[in-house]
């Protein structure tokens, strides 16, 4: 795959294919394994590995099952892994031509909401609850989202096509009140495909568009994962962090970095195009500014050490040869 830093379409579909091709084979080892130690397989697994080598679009959920079914194996619990998988037999494909929009009430069972809300609230020293957005703005938190979309297309169309190619679903939430971390929007390997934003915290158009170059270029970094991991560095090695006040894990920090780029980039081409108001202007303004101190706080972090694979410092690079271009407002 390509590694050139502006987004790209067709290098994001690649993408996606790969990483709903690597569940389908990941299945299928789950299925011959236990062919070969129970004298059985599971029943309609092969077929939903065939759907899936064919093109049928699952939802997040069905990636959050199969880590799930591999954690209760690992673990030696088969009642539960045999309980997951009659869940993920129950999946249902999804549209795959274009992204929903729902609340986390609106996910159609609560088995997966409660999963959404498991797998994304990972890290133990900075634990977060996510909660759905009120029934009452529901309709009104989709359709603002709808419109950033739509203004994503016509202001930024080539981040526009690798953001649907890579989100499936974007799932508005909203944080915890109580909750020390704010939670603005994240996205989990573990849950391929989705992506949750807190819609109480990105109200308007430029601020939401702001939130979707952010998360889909995590999803980008975790797509470019599949052969090698971007640093080796363990979770245990902590450093300071350009986007968080708390020290964190080097592959947070390369993340963190690469994404500020991404947003710069993203901020940039929308004052380009002459297409923004006045409080819009200012704002992508400011945020261009924040994002060029986060990068090169955090490049000097990554160059200082990360222990980087060569697909990370490729990637690393391409951000560097972008952002050494431009200039603090």
């Amino acid at each position: 795959m390509g590694i050139s830093f502006a987004p790209d379409g067709a290098r994001a579909r690649l993408i996606d294919f790969r990483m709903r091709q690597q569940l389908a084979d990941s299945l299928e080892y789950l299925n011959q394994s236990f062919i070969q130690q129970m004298g059985t397989e599971i029943g309609g697994l092969a077929d939903m590995v065939v759907s899936m080598r064919q093109g049928i679009i699952y939802p997040p959920s069905t990636f959050g099952l199969y880590y799930e079914i591999t954690s209760a194996l690992i673990d030696e619990d088969y009642d539960q892994a045999m309980s997951f998988f009659d869940e993920l037999l129950n999946e249902k494909p999804c549209s795959p031509e274009q992204v929903g929009i729902i609340t986390l009430g609106q996910v159609p069972k609560v088995s997966n909401l409660l999963r959404y809300q498991r797998l994304m609230d990972t890290d133990p020293t900075m634990p977060f609850h996510i909660e759905s957005v009120p029934d009452v703005i529901a309709p009104q938190s989709i359709a603002h989202f709808q419109s950033a979309l739509n203004r994503l297309r016509q202001c930024i169309p080539e981040l526009a096509k690798e953001f649907e190619a890579l989100v499936r679903t974007v799932i508005l939430v909203k944080g915890e009140s109580k909750a020390d971390y704010q939670f603005a929007g994240g996205s989990s390997y573990m849950l391929w495909g989705a992506l949750f934003i807190n819609a109480e915290l990105h109200t308007t158009d430029i601020a939401t568009i702001e939130a979707m170059a952010h998360e889909s270029a995590h999803s980008l970094l975790f797509g470019f994962s599949i052969d090698e991991t971007l640093v080796l560095n363990t979770d245990e090695e902590l450093y300071s962090s350009p986007l968080r006040y708390d020290p964190r894990p080097m592959d947070g920090i390369y993340h963190a970095t690469f994404v500020s780029a991404r947003m710069h980039w993203a901020m940039s081409v929308l004052l380009k195009s002459g297409l923004l108001l006045a409080g819009e202007i200012e704002f992508a303004s400011d945020a261009r500014e924040r994002d060029y101190t986060n990068f090169f706080s955090g490049y000097d972090t990554v160059m200082q050490h990360a222990r980087m694979t060569e697909t990370g410092q490729r990637l690393m690079q391409s951000a560097y040869n972008y952002m050494q271009q431009q200039t603090k407002s």
